[in-house]
């Protein structure tokens, strides 16, 4: 037994010396304990090695993975390019929105020209308009007060029905399981169907009511002024398009003047900036000069800083509205800004007459 003793620690003295030279004074108990405990963390570390290593597979694979994707990519963003010319991913980008909008855009007018189909009795929209614009608007005001005359009367007739039949109900509780049951559940029976027969010419008069307020606002719009029609493009361009056109508001009471901005909404005097205003004024005095030089003799038009709550952009679409106006009539335009002459010799050119004013 002492033999074999010695000769375990002869060995795991020699294994020290091989794997763990700072432990060869140690005992050879403790030099296998911890022998056995360094071999065991070999072993997890082994492990964890092959695990890693798998993993670094994987990553591997996955980076292929990534660059041939890539690579699909660029073989699809490639013919894009190609087909809309982009030079940059940033402008390709705009361009699939731009895209995408006109879609979107092409699917609402579709279906907005189904819903005026449905409701147009399936007539096409050729049809709808010359149906439209052959209405007599004078005619359709006249209908449509009648219409509202008789939509006032039964709602009146409906509240009085209405309560009519409270009071029948409560005669009918109030009678209970009498012999006068039967008369009270007529009565009640009869109020019913005049009430029925009442909704459903509500109905149709309030229908009736809609067309013909809509028809009415087409008319207004197709035979609006000469003179608003000419305000509203010089104030459209004097906006730089910020809105589309000037309409007046007939259902108000004195009539009111508004801009339509390009999404269709519509914005009183009273909602616009005072730049915008001052154009809105400058278009409907060009607009009536415009007229009124068709029709009497030219006279110099004196335009005294006219632009002082403009921006640079909205001075030139002035300026190029007094060139249109210059066209018929002599233009005299005084300012005391000096950074103007410039957006004035870009529109009217080299040849204008500029007369600097001193002392």
């Amino acid at each position: 037994m002492r033999a074999d003793l010695v000769a375990h620690a002869k060995e795991a003295r020699a294994l020290a010396e091989r794997l763990a030279p700072d432990m060869v004074a140690q005992s050879a108990e403790a030099i296998t304990l911890e022998l056995h405990s360094r071999l065991n963390a070999a072993q997890d570390a082994n492990l964890e090695i092959k695990r890693q290593t798998l993993a670094v597979e994987a990553a591997k694979d996955k980076v292929q993975e990534a660059a041939a994707r890539l690579q699909k990519a660029k073989a699809q963003l490639a013919s894009l390019f190609e087909r809309s010319g982009a030079t940059s991913n940033v402008e390709l980008a705009q361009m699939i929105a731009h895209s995408d909008q006109r879609r979107n855009l092409l699917l609402v007018a579709a279906a907005s020209q189904d819903a005026v189909r449905e409701s147009g009795d399936s007539l096409s929209l050729e049809c709808l308009r010359a149906e439209a614009g052959s209405v007599d608007a004078a005619a359709l005001v006249v209908e449509l007060q009648d219409l509202i005359d008789q939509d006032e009367q039964l709602v009146s007739q409906r509240l009085e029905l209405a309560l009519q039949k409270q009071a029948a109900c409560d005669a009918l509780d109030a009678i209970g399981g009498s012999g006068d049951a039967a008369c009270a559940e007529g009565q009640r029976q009869e109020a019913l169907a005049k009430m029925a027969e009442a909704v459903e010419r509500y109905i149709k008069v309030y229908t009736a009511s809609r067309l013909l307020k809509w028809s009415i606002e087409q008319y207004r719009e197709e035979k609006q002024g000469p003179m608003l029609t000419l305000a509203s493009d010089i104030f459209s361009r004097l906006t730089r398009g910020s809105f589309q056109r000037l309409t007046v508001d007939f259902e108000s009471d004195p009539l009111k003047l508004q801009g339509r901005r390009t999404d269709g909404t519509m914005v009183g005097i009273d909602g616009l900036s005072e730049g915008t205003r001052d154009q809105l004024f400058l278009a409907l005095r060009l607009a009536a000069l415009d007229m009124h030089l068709d029709q009497a003799h030219a006279l110099p038009f004196i335009a005294d800083d006219l632009f002082i709550n403009y921006d640079d952009q909205r001075s030139m679409a002035g300026l190029e509205a007094l060139g249109e106006l210059s066209r018929k009539t002599q233009v005299i335009f005084l300012t005391h800004h000096d950074h103007l002459l410039p957006t004035v010799k870009r529109v009217f050119g080299a040849g204008v007459n500029v007369v600097n004013l001193t002392g």
